[in-house]
């Protein structure tokens, strides 16, 4: 073994006699005091702020536009047909974008911020090829840049996992983490910021802005925005990937080595993406029925459906932001899986009621714990990923997570509308179907 210094200076390499190896640059015990000195706990909290911040100029910028989108999509006779090819292409680019921007992320030579500036850029694009021409052409072409490469959502959840990571500093052989304050919070905040962001961008956009390309102005204005608080973000010099031997192996070798993310394949992680993967499956078969049950029931106008989204943003904002980190405090760390049982109760419950009411505040009154479940779910979902990778791989995880959600994503609604059509009243299958995914989920757990 040799001991050869970094062409910055920063810290020490370790060769290995064996080529094949890629090896880690460690970071020197002087360079990890100064770097726990210069981000301190409560600095490390600024930057889960910008972030949050960033993300909620972006989701707001592009929910600005949707009150106009769909509009233009009238304009333009883009039918059911269009609309849903639409959806299904933006999911399975989605899905490719989302496994290769988060492995992306882990590398010492993209890093976490660069995908993130990607992102915006990627967003920045597709807004501008919406501005330039208003065609079904147009869409379609707007679509590719921000579902193929926007993927920020993934990746300021593992740079957070970052943020907190016990495995990052290692001292005397103990573990040392970077800040106090719970993962659960910081993704909790993240999740925050995305339901604030749907529930004031779609009614900002409806009531004060008058015209599409005024909306695609303003979120191009947001977009830049967000890509400023990107900027003022940290990205922790925990440990960084050296490139010097994989720069001598062959191309297929690299390959295999980008796409092999073995913590992927632990069972715990099999778990967590199966849980997720069925929840986001039952979520996707209950909405092919449930917007046109509430016109059935209802009545519900164009109005009605922003009113109503715009109280599920505010209530996962809130679960996701408070309730979620309380709920976990309540019950200790040690009892998450009682929380997790109880919110597939009330997912299973809550659906099941909202569908047999005809008392529209009691269908509210449902939503409120359903959204609530659902956000405690999905931050107690993402905090333990991010405690199950180390640093060079959680990207690729997060990733992995995202792709599968959006595979359930394409198969979701053509799931619930074969049951749909099975069913004498368009209802009872798919409803039963979702109610046999919660309880499938609750034996998982």
């Amino acid at each position: 073994m040799c001991i050869k210094p970094l062409e910055n200076g920063n810290a020490p390499v370790e060769k290995s006699d064996d080529e094949n190896e890629i090896k880690m640059t460690l970071v020197t015990q002087e360079n990890i005091n100064k770097t726990m000195s210069n981000t301190s706990s409560s600095e490390i909290d600024i930057n889960v702020r910008y972030g949050a911040l960033s993300l909620a100029c972006l989701v707001a910028g592009m929910s600005i536009t949707f009150p106009h989108i769909q509009t233009l999509r009238d304009e333009l006779e883009c039918d059911t047909l269009c609309y849903g090819a639409m959806t299904s292409a933006r999911s399975m680019l989605s899905l490719c974008g989302s496994a290769v921007i988060g492995r992306m992320s882990d590398g010492a030579n993209m890093g976490r911020k660069r995908c993130l500036l990607i992102g915006i850029g990627a967003t920045l694009a597709g807004l501008i090829i919406s501005l330039m021409t208003h065609s079904i052409e147009g869409l379609w072409l707007a679509i590719v840049p921000g579902a193929l490469l926007e993927q920020n959502f993934g990746v300021l959840k593992a740079l957070f996992a970052d943020y907190h990571h016990e495995n990052g500093i290692e001292e005397n052989g103990s573990k040392k983490i970077t800040s106090n304050a719970p993962l659960t919070n910081s993704v909790g905040k993240l999740g925050m910021s995305v339901g604030l962001a749907f529930m004031v961008g779609p009614l900002f956009g409806g009531t004060l802005v008058k015209s599409y390309n005024q909306a695609l102005l303003i979120a191009i204005i947001m977009t830049m925005i967000s890509g400023i608080f990107i900027l003022k973000l940290v990205d922790p010099p925990l440990i960084i990937l050296s490139t010097e031997k994989m720069n001598n192996t062959g191309f297929v070798d690299r390959i295999k080595k980008f796409i092999n993310v073995p913590s992927a394949k632990s069972p715990a992680c099999i778990f967590l993406i199966i849980v997720r993967v069925l929840m986001a499956l039952a979520f996707h078969i209950f909405s092919t029925i449930w917007t046109v049950s509430l016109k059935k029931r209802f009545d519900f106008q164009p109005s009605d459906h922003g009113k109503f989204m715009s109280f599920i943003g505010l209530t996962y904002a809130l679960s996701q932001g408070f309730v979620a980190n309380r709920v976990i405090k309540i019950f200790g760390p040690n009892r998450r899986v009682q929380v997790l049982l109880l919110c597939c109760v009330a997912l299973g419950v809550g659906r099941y009621c909202a569908f047999q009411t005809t008392n529209l505040m009691l269908v509210y009154f449902m939503f409120l714990f359903i959204v609530m479940a659902l956000g405690i779910v999905n931050t107690v979902i993402s905090a333990d990923t991010g405690k199950l990778a180390p640093t060079s791989e959680i990207g690729g995880v997060f990733g992995i997570l995202e792709a599968m959600q959006n595979a359930a994503g394409m198969f979701g609604p053509l799931l619930g509308g074969s049951l749909a059509k099975m069913s004498s009243d368009a209802v009872t299958a798919p409803l039963i179907s979702v109610l046999a995914i919660y309880f499938i989920v609750f034996i998982m757990i």
